[in-house]
């Protein structure tokens, strides 16, 4: 006889298992919402793909996507800043290598794919800026989750520190200082939560050197984390200490102390192997003779950490404790004000937006904020991790203080006292209304978030400039076509242009006219040595090369110099009615009235040795080039001008003239006294 059994889970462990999904999925809902609101900031705003904001917004984009473009094995991925002529006419480079590799690499990545389609390119480098912003936020979350014990309280705290002024405002500033670094940050920050509870060592030093590829300022977190844990640990291993610890345990201190020190010294040595990187590449780049601590990147470093005497009594009062610290206060206490919270407080910095810092109320609110941070630190579990996120800011802006004063953005390193307050508030909130409530805060966060970010989508340099702006990127592509990789002169006092703006415009150059060489108003001397003029005003004539530009202009020099600026062109080597001039590998020949114009020219050149003429040349001991006024003439606004070149050899006599009824109608000759000398340089004309 057999008998069948069906035999069911039971079911407790069906309850079980349900229970685990619902959380599971209930879990995943703040998280949810996070990204929803941080996708927002992929929405708002203008046309990404132009320079916006003309301020160190923009210039700082523009030395970055300069350094990125230029970024390639040819020279050893040396970060380029510019390339210019020496005194000698020599290609030289000006390298800007102070920053790791890392995050020039995912920029130049993210642009690489456009090739010479500059709105692409900018847009496709902001979206790579705001990425990091996101996953920053992502992060520093799900750090939170862990720590507070709270997945909504880590969702209002995480969005309502990222609702301040300066992280929307410099969240797209494409830079590797700003927001890949803010990301390294809180990444390593998350290794550190996961290091401490879990005791994972391994993931901690891998997103501690992955940090340091992005940047340097996570050392300001590890020096706070490693500096707080070891003391901890020394406090927790003495005798006397007894709610710290009992003597016996003493020993149980030693691999914790080892694997702080294994942290610090592994990010040394990774430093120190980026470092030794970057001025290498730049030592062999710049020639091989220049010594290390002359180099650019270490000269940098050197004013950074307040070696340059000349920097420092230039700036005594900014750098002055009481001032450094105001400064500090005050940017802590902006980035306690969420931006859609506070439109009064920040209504004038819509047209001031790099005075933030100096909005009534803000160094009151940063007192406030690092006082309660401090206070609040004793009183939450794992508060040496919050502790060490909180005083990062201030390590980092403290001893880079030759540099952080000046440059706001870093306030963004301030946001773990924001962060940290925001939790503790919210943790006090939960105690006094329960955990059914709390998703509430979360629902509060959230349209402050998404306001906020609608707000600083309208803080822009303006309506009519940010058309303007785009119009010179589409400019400047028709430039960079027919510019190649050649020599322009950018000449001082552009008409109708404010002397900002004009700097502004010459630090866009970089990016904007990447692998050409640009010589700058104060190169002027170099001129001679351009074969191309950029201007801002149209004048139509022969030498212009970009009839369809709208705000800036190119101009082949040697036809700009003969048509516009004479001078330029020094005494002519033939004075008659047609004045002739030499200019490199061409002779240039200019009226004031165009008198005959139908009439030929006749051009002889006399070579220097009779085996560098053709054959037909040979034969009459000349080479002989007739043409007519309608072949290379070309009439601008003010005169006539016609340029002809030279043959390769170099010719030791010219004879040319006009013939009217096979009479000369003028001519003149000139004997060349040297051989011809030309500039050898890249793009020479």
């Amino acid at each position: 006889m057999t008998v069948r059994t069906t035999e069911s889970p039971p079911a407790p462990r069906v309850g079980r298992a349900r229970l685990r999904s619902r959380l599971t999925r209930r879990a995943a809902i703040p998280l949810v919402l996070l990204l929803l609101a941080l996708s927002t900031m992929f929405l708002f705003g203008s046309d990404r793909g132009h320079f916006y904001r003309s301020s160190i917004h923009d210039t700082v984009t523009a030395n970055h996507m300069a350094v990125a473009e230029n970024l390639s094995p040819k020279h050893g991925f040396l970060g380029i800043y510019s390339l210019t002529l020496d005194d000698h006419g020599d290609l030289s480079y000006r390298p800007y290598n102070r920053f790791p590799i890392g995050g020039y690499l995912l920029l130049k990545l993210a642009m690489s794919p456009f090739g010479d389609d500059f709105s692409a390119q900018i847009r496709s480098a902001r979206t790579l800026m705001l990425a990091f912003f996101v996953l920053g936020a992502v992060a520093v979350y799900l750090a939170l989750c862990r720590i507070v014990a709270s997945r909504w309280v880590a969702l209002a705290a995480t969005l309502i520190a990222f609702s301040s002024f300066w992280l929307l405002y410099y969240n797209d500033m494409v830079a590797t200082e700003s927001m890949p670094s803010l990301f390294g940050v809180l990444l390593a920050f998350h290794g550190m939560v996961v290091f401490v509870q879990e005791g994972r060592f391994r993931q901690l030093l891998v997103k501690a050197c992955a940090a340091l590829l992005l940047g340097w300022q996570v050392y300001a977190l590890l020096i706070a984390f490693i500096v707080l844990g070891l003391a901890r640990e020394l406090v927790k291993a003495l005798p006397f200490f007894p709610r710290f610890g009992r003597p016996d345990q003493a020993p149980e201190a030693a691999p914790t102390l080892g694997r702080y020190l294994t942290l610090g010294v592994v990010a040394l040595l990774f430093g120190a192997a980026l470092l030794s990187f970057n001025l290498g590449n730049e030592y062999f780049a710049l020639g091989g003779k220049t010594p290390l601590a002359e180099l650019p990147t270490a000269r940098s470093m050197f004013m950074r950490l307040g070696a340059d005497d000349a920097f420092n009594a230039r700036h005594a009062h900014q750098l002055a404790w009481p001032a450094l610290l105001e400064v500090q206060f005050r940017r802590i206490g902006a980035m306690m004000l969420p931006y859609g919270w506070s439109e009064s407080v920040w209504a004038f910095v819509v047209d001031r937006p790099l005075e933030a810092e100096s909005a009534p109320g803000v160094f009151t609110w940063g007192i406030v904020a690092s006082g309660v941070c401090l206070m609040g630190l004793t009183f939450v579990r794992h508060g040496l991790l919050l502790a060490a996120l909180a005083l990062s800011g201030f390590c980092w802006a403290l001893p880079m203080r030759h540099n952080a004063t000046f440059h706001e953005y870093e306030a963004v390193f301030h946001v773990g006292i924001p962060l940290t307050v925001f939790s503790l508030v919210f943790l006090c909130i939960r105690r006094l209304i329960g955990d059914r409530f709390v998703p509430v805060l979360a629902a509060a966060a959230l349209p402050i978030f998404v306001l906020s970010g609608a707000e600083m989508s309208g803080v822009e340099h303006g309506a009519r400039e940010a058309v303007v702006e785009a119009e010179l990127v589409q400019d400047f592509e028709a430039i960079r076509d027919v510019l190649g990789e050649g020599v322009m002169y950018f000449p001082p006092g552009q008409r109708r242009e404010r002397r900002e703006d004009e700097k502004i415009l010459q630090e866009w150059l970089r990016y904007l006219l990447a692998g050409s060489v640009v010589l700058l108003p104060k190169q002027a001397r170099q001129r001679e040595r351009a074969g191309f003029v950029m201007l801002r005003h149209r004048d139509e004539g022969p030498a212009l090369l970009t009839p369809d530009n709208r705000r800036m202009f190119l101009y082949d020099r040697a036809l700009y110099d003969a048509s516009y600026d004479e001078p330029a062109l020094g005494r002519p080597i033939i004075a008659s009615d047609w004045n002739v001039y030499r200019k490199d590998d061409r002779l240039i020949y200019v009226s004031e009235d165009c008198v005959h114009k139908q009439a030929p020219f006749f051009l002889f050149l006399t070579p220097r040795e009779a085996n560098e003429s053709p054959e037909h040349g040979k034969r009459r001991g000349s080479d002989r080039m007739d043409f007519r006024w309608k072949d290379i003439v070309r009439r601008s606004d003010r005169k006539c001008v016609g340029v002809i070149d030279l043959p390769e050899h170099d010719p030791a006599s010219v004879r040319t003239g006009q013939l009217l009824d096979g009479e000369p109608l003028w001519e003149g000759a000139y004997r060349f006294d040297a051989p011809r000398v030309s500039a050898e340089f890249p793009g020479a004309r």
